[in-house]
């Protein structure tokens, strides 16, 4: 309980960091779209990259493919009722595709990680990012094409940037039987744990442009943080008790399908052609709900599962 506290405290923290900075004149545009960038191009592909160089084993192996399934089933549902949604929305498909992603993506890396780390330590981190390779392959193909609904698809130019290349090269490592030089390894983690607090700030940087009342705002981001934040855990967490399937493939599939909206979320946007400022206060308004929500399910958790 107390690591979920902690970890919405730190990105409050940097929030206002943020929105200080901003309001100071030290983060506005064109800064901020040129930090944008190199947290697409540069820091996450790199977070990516370095948390997949583990080394190999048969376990890690067979616990990493049934998460890897699970994940993939869970975001197939995901996609077929966001493709269902589309067919039968009234509302503009750019602003729909927003939506929608806002709705498929987690914040995983920030708030389901150190939850997982609490639980079952570092193995843990390992398999949430295992879990979490189809997040990212989504995240850098049909999530992208999602921001660029009711325009055409260049998905050639999609499929070709750097995180979906980092994360073939990731797992790629992962088989191998050996991991990277210290020398190589510990550089892109460092540039890579970048990515947060970057994020962070940018999305900070951006709010101290709007009026407060206007973060709350449209309508539509409550509902695509309570989708998150309670109908998937809702939905998942009774499924795979049924199924009887061991413990640790309940527990990290449901926090990190619990998790609020990417913090990611604004500077892709940005970056391939959506509405950052309603991604931006989408990430603000799911984060600071997910200090209750992510708190019961951690709780019916500890209580139906781990014991």
């Amino acid at each position: 309980m107390q690591e979920v506290f902690g970890q919405l405290l730190v990105l409050l923290v940097l929030l206002v960091v943020g929105v200080i900075l901003g309001r100071r004149g030290l983060m506005r545009e064109p800064f901020l779209g040129q930090l944008n960038s190199f947290v697409i191009r540069v820091t996450m592909p790199l977070l990516i990259l370095s948390s997949m160089d583990k080394s190999f084993s048969v376990e890690l192996l067979h616990n990493s493919l049934w998460l890897i399934f699970i994940s993939g089933c869970c975001f197939a549902a995901v996609i077929l009722g966001l493709e269902v949604w589309s067919r039968i929305s009234k509302i503009e498909p750019h602003r729909l595709g927003l939506y929608q992603f806002l709705i498929l993506l987690g914040n995983t890396a920030f708030m389901g990680y150190p939850v997982i780390q609490a639980i079952y330590g570092d193995t843990g981190v390992f398999y949430a990012s295992m879990f979490n390779i189809w997040h990212n392959v989504i995240m850098f193909s049909y999530a992208l094409s999602l921001l660029q609904r009711g325009k055409k698809i260049q998905w050639g130019k999609l499929l070709r940037n750097n995180g979906m290349i980092a994360t073939l090269l990731g797992f790629v490592l992962f088989l191998c039987p050996f991991t990277l030089p210290y020398v190589l390894h510990r550089p892109m983690e460092w540039v890579g744990d970048m990515t947060i607090p970057l994020c962070l700030l940018i999305v900070g940087g951006r709010m101290s442009a709007s009026p407060w009342k206007e973060l709350i705002q449209p309508r539509a981001i409550w509902v695509t943080s309570l989708v998150r934040l309670v109908l998937f855990p809702l939905i998942l967490l009774p499924g795979l008790l049924l199924l009887g399937l061991p413990e640790i493939l309940i527990v990290i599939p449901v926090i990190v399908f619990s998790t609020p909206v990417a913090l990611t979320a604004g500077a892709l946007a940005q970056e391939y052609g959506g509405d950052e400022e309603i991604a931006s206060r989408a990430v603000v308004l799911s984060n600071l709900l997910s200090i209750v929500t992510m708190t019961v399910v951690v709780f019916a958790l500890e209580v139906l599962v781990i014991g």
